[in-house]
């Protein structure tokens, strides 16, 4: 029995002291990484990727190094604000799967001021309104009675969704958006003046608010209250929807892989500090004396031991499998290249004329049929191929049938009277 354990606490204790320098480390460089993800929350989430990663990289990160403050070193702040279980319950209710989608999610779910979205494909508000579910209330402004429903949700407690804002804020939600919360003295009431009537102020009330303006101009006020978030599409970001859309359609079982071992490796974390709790709690509990005797002591050193190699090696298969996952699904990288490149494309018909509008879901839409009209084949390249030139004619054919008769020139173009395919712009 003594040398049982005597052999569990060594290994323990090895592991142990690990974790207590990595813990004494990040105590050190936690200020660091608390101050550059608090500015990526507070000052990066109005703007587009690309100057997103120069703000942080380039010169907040250099900044606090030039200052001498602690912090990690190529630390990201997305890393700080969400883990791999936050991010993949995000995806579950919705959210696309790029990183600009994730970032903005994190800036939602960590900031401290109402998130305002600007949201002109809707990703961010139909997110949103998935993880809320039921208890969700949504209103636009120009709703019948919507005051009377703004003020049910603030007295209530309820979550409530402002859609479709222009660039001006009814002024009478003032009050509501600068937190202008009385308390009647040290623990009365809250309440708030909304209009010329004071309510009650419950403080789980949370509002979000929603534009679908692509470039508003809101109030200083407005910005200066709320946290704004830029939810448009970027190039890179679609790319990555459309390829988690078409690798999901195309090879489900990938897909399924990949959500599998974010999974697995959360529930092995779960796993092993459920187990470390209860073998420090035992250890505490013991009595010295007849420590020897305690077997459920033991019997969890050695059970703790061997789940903790059975985790590692799980671990590097994972890590295996998932190299081997992200391989397989960069096949079928050009689809959805070229499924960007479309959509912006389409995108910028506007400029002829301002009637083409086209929504991001009417383009997933026919991008999807194209998918389901190419003819199979099992050789994949040759199927990323008859993918490509599928979604190439079905969009086309969707947009050409859409314009205006001075901008429709495919019947003298052809004389068989049959669509042809535009040519693609390389350098769009």
């Amino acid at each position: 029995m003594a040398e049982r354990l005597v052999s569990g606490l060594a290994d323990e204790n090895e592991r142990w002291a690990g974790t207590v320098m990595d813990l004494r480390d990040l105590g050190i460089r936690l200020i660091g990484n608390c101050m550059l993800a608090s500015a990526f929350v507070g000052y990066a989430s109005p703007f587009n990727a690309r100057l997103r990663q120069y703000l942080w990289k380039t010169v907040w990160s250099v900044d606090l190094k030039k200052n001498h403050i602690p912090m990690t070193d190529g630390i990201d702040p997305l890393s700080v604000l969400a883990n791999d279980a936050d991010i993949a319950g995000w995806m579950n209710e919705g959210l696309p799967a790029d990183r600009v989608s994730v970032e903005n999610a994190s800036v939602l779910t960590s900031c401290s001021r109402w998130p305002l979205l600007v949201d002109p494909q809707q990703q961010g508000a139909r997110w949103v309104k998935q993880r809320i579910g039921e208890d969700m209330h949504v209103i636009q402004l120009s709703t019948p009675e919507w005051l009377k429903r703004v003020v049910f949700c603030v007295q209530t407690g309820g979550q409530l969704l402002i859609e479709a804002l222009g660039d001006e804020v009814d002024a009478v939600l003032e009050p509501v958006l600068a937190r202008a919360v009385i308390r009647r003295g040290r623990n009365g009431p809250m309440s708030l003046k909304l209009g010329s009537d004071e309510i009650e102020y419950d403080p789980k009330f949370q509002l979000y608010l929603q534009s679908k303006l692509p470039n508003p101009h809101f109030r200083p006020e407005v910005s200066a209250q709320c946290t704004v978030i830029n939810f448009i599409v970027t190039p890179d970001g679609l790319e990555e929807q459309i390829l988690a859309l078409v690798v999901k359609e195309e090879k489900p079982q990938l897909e399924e892989d990949k959500q599998g071992l974010v999974r697995k490796q959360n529930d092995f974390k779960v796993v092993l500090s459920r187990l470390e709790d209860e073998l420090l709690s035992q250890l505490s509990d013991a009595d010295p004396a007849t420590i020897l005797d305690n077997i459920a002591l033991i019997e969890g050193l050695e059970k703790t031991k061997q789940t903790s190699r059975d985790i590692a090696v799980q671990v590097l298969e994972a890590q295996r499998t998932e190299v081997e996952i992200n391989c397989s699904r960069e096949l079928y990288r050009p689809v959805a290249a070229e499924g960007s490149m479309l959509f912006f494309l389409v995108n910028q018909l506007c400029m002829v004329e301002h009637m083409y509008q086209y929504s991001l879901d009417a383009f997933l839409t026919f991008f999807h049929k194209a998918m389901d009209r190419s003819a199979a084949s099992d050789d994949i390249k040759e199927r990323v191929e008859r993918l490509i030139a599928s979604a190439r004619i079905t969009i086309f054919r969707w947009v050409n049938r859409g314009l205006f008769e001075d901008h429709n020139n495919s019947n003298n173009n052809n004389t068989n009277n049959k669509q042809t395919t535009p040519t693609r712009n390389r350098q769009q």
